[in-house]
């Protein structure tokens, strides 16, 4: 096969349409065809295999060239190419590449199974996360003995209105209430423009036997604690239960990841595109830390004690924006109200 022909894509149109897929220029260059030569009809004029193709019929079926004395055709004049949509997701592909998992050779005794669907998404999605955002991650310690107090004290009256309040559901609460106050934590960003979502809609990551999924609290913000926490004790349940509309796992704004109910101390989880940030809750325990009384007295005691984690896209959110969000989560935690 020849290399394809012309000087190569030079406007900003031209290189977009470039960002076809590997089969699709492998097409091109099996018949001499430049891609970006090739009028296509895909996301903001992407060539597809279709158009490649259908250009190369066309080529073999053209008529003989006009003599030199003819006047030169007009250039087609294609059609402006649609703007992206960032609604139904961004078309990372389009930009980015399908992720490529390079093959890897299993021993003799080792034991092979395809990837199941929902963790080939998973892989691909990871994967487009990284190449797109540049992750910083920040991390807080929040002390949770004051919780322990209120969940005492509180425990039989949210009993009465059917729910069992724990530390996620605080966490959650905080959350909704700091992205309210921090709109950049809580936004995307892209083709050089930012957008404030209107909604705090809060994905929650729920473990399964066969992978991972994240439902979505709509408007978590105007939620109370015990609202909230029925709102994602549901979702949670119904999607172990694959019982989850379709409409409950998309339009998430910000994420919520608690690898802390398996004993991790602290992780650092990846974004979900087209997010800026996601939150990671680290395991609770006791642990020994220094208390200062109204005397000034210090004192080596015992307090319940976890970390959280921000992960954010340094493309949008910077350290300071970061951490201040995470101050005021932690602010939040430690002085939530006795009465709730």
């Amino acid at each position: 096969a020849g290399a394809p022909l012309g000087d190569g894509p030079h406007t900003l149109e031209e290189r977009l349409r470039t960002k076809s897929t590997p089969l699709v220029r492998k097409i091109a260059a099996e018949h001499n065809v430049a891609v970006h030569q090739v009028p296509g009809t895909g996301r903001n004029g992407r060539v597809t295999k279709e158009d490649i193709l259908k250009f190369v019929e066309e080529q073999k079926s053209a008529p003989a060239a006009a003599p030199a004395t003819s006047a030169p055709a007009a250039p087609a004049q294609r059609p402006a190419a649609p703007a992206p949509s960032y609604e139904g997701g961004f078309p990372w592909d389009e930009f980015y590449g399908t992720p490529q998992h390079p093959a890897v050779t299993a021993g003799p005794n080792d034991r092979v199974e395809p990837a199941s669907r929902m963790t080939q998404i998973i892989a691909n999605n990871m994967v487009q996360s990284r190449r797109i955002s540049p992750h910083v991650h920040s991390y807080f310690e929040v002390d949770y003995s004051r919780l322990d107090i209120i969940r005492g004290k509180n425990k039989k009256l949210w009993a009465d209105q059917g729910v069992k309040i724990t530390y996620t559901h605080f966490i959650a609460w905080a959350v909704a209430r700091g992205l309210r106050e921090h709109p950049k934590l809580n936004a995307s960003y892209g083709n050089h423009e930012v957008i404030y979502r209107a909604d705090v809609n809060l994905g929650i990551a729920v473990a399964l036997d066969h992978g991972l999924i994240v439902p979505v609290i709509k408007q978590a913000d105007e939620l109370s604690l015990v609202g909230l926490a029925k709102r994602l004790n549901d979702i949670a349940t119904r999607a172990r239960n694959k019982q989850l509309k379709p409409d409950e796992i998309q339009g998430g704004t910000f994420t919520i990841t608690n690898p802390g109910i398996f004993g991790t101390t602290i992780g650092f989880p990846i974004i979900s595109q087209p997010q800026v940030a996601i939150l990671g809750v680290g395991g609770v325990e006791m642990r020994p830390a220094v208390v200062t009384d109204e005397y000034g007295n210090h004192a080596i005691v015992p307090r319940k004690r976890g970390y959280i984690s921000l992960g954010y896209d340094h493309r949008l959110v910077n350290g300071a924006d970061g951490d201040q969000f995470l101050a005021r989560v932690k602010q939040l935690l430690e002085t939530f109200p006795e009465q709730a």
